[in-house]
This record gives structure tokens, sequence and C-alpha cells, in this order.
């Protein structure tokens, strides 16, 4: 009995962050807006999506805690940008690992933050839509 007592706490303890990150406001710093603001400049955005495909993972790019950036590739024509509820802290320092059972990356679905020097747990993030933004014609 002692063993289940001890477990329920402890996955309230676990659960709390996500529960408390979905109300907070994610803020960037100066240098990580204008990171932000040169990665969609020149770009419209589209309709929001609730997948991405593998072809449209294979380049992430985090900026803060805030955004998660994905593409073909650094200079692709479309980059996808997802805005974790409640942010997705650490993930610009640490590794973002996700376990699917499909190809698509999908609005709903956990990231788990993981040192990777370590292996420890750093925390997770739970994806939002992928809103794409297009290089305008020139």
């Amino acid at each position: 009995m002692r063993k289940l007592m001890f477990a329920l706490p402890m996955a309230a303890l676990l659960a709390a962050p996500a529960a408390i990150g979905g109300t907070k406001e994610v803020q960037l710093s100066e240098k990580e807006q204008a990171k932000f603001d040169k990665a969609i400049e020149g770009r419209t955005a589209g309709e929001p999506l609730k997948c991405i495909g593998r072809t449209q993972q294979e380049n992430l790019t985090v900026v803060g805690d805030k955004y998660l950036i994905y593409g073909r590739s650094r200079n692709a024509k479309t980059i996808y940008v997802n805005e974790p509820r409640g942010g997705c802290q650490d993930a610009d320092r640490h590794t973002l690992v996700t376990r699917r059972f499909t190809s698509n990356l999908c609005s709903g679905e956990i990231a788990e933050v993981v040192d990777s020097t370590t292996g420890t747990f750093r925390g997770s993030c739970s994806f939002g839509d992928f809103v794409p933004y297009t290089k305008n014609a020139e």
C-alpha cells in the first residue's frame, strides 16, 4: 500500500509542470525574437495544419522555449512553425524525442526533452498546429 500511496503523489508531481505550462505565456528574448523574425522573413503564413509528413521534418530549428520550426532544409520553400502548448522548455539546449507509430508528426503528440549527454529526462511538451510559411514569389 505504501508504494501506491507514494506513486500517486509522484504522478501528480510529474504531471503538474505540463498543467502549469499550458497556462503560461512563453516570452522570447530580443535575440530569440530576431531569430524567429529572420526565419519567417519573406514568407506568408498559410492555414494551420494538424500534421506534417516525414519529409517536412528533416530539419528542426528551435527558437527559445516558444517555437519549433520544421522544414526539408534550412532554406526550404515552405517551413512549418509549431508553437507547443505552454512552450517546450530547454528544447533549444537538449534533444527533442518523439515516439510515433506513423511517419506524420501531429498536433497533440508529446515530445520529450532529453539531455543527450546523460540520457536524463528534462521535460515534455505537446505540439500545437503546424503553420506553413511559404516563401513569397520574387
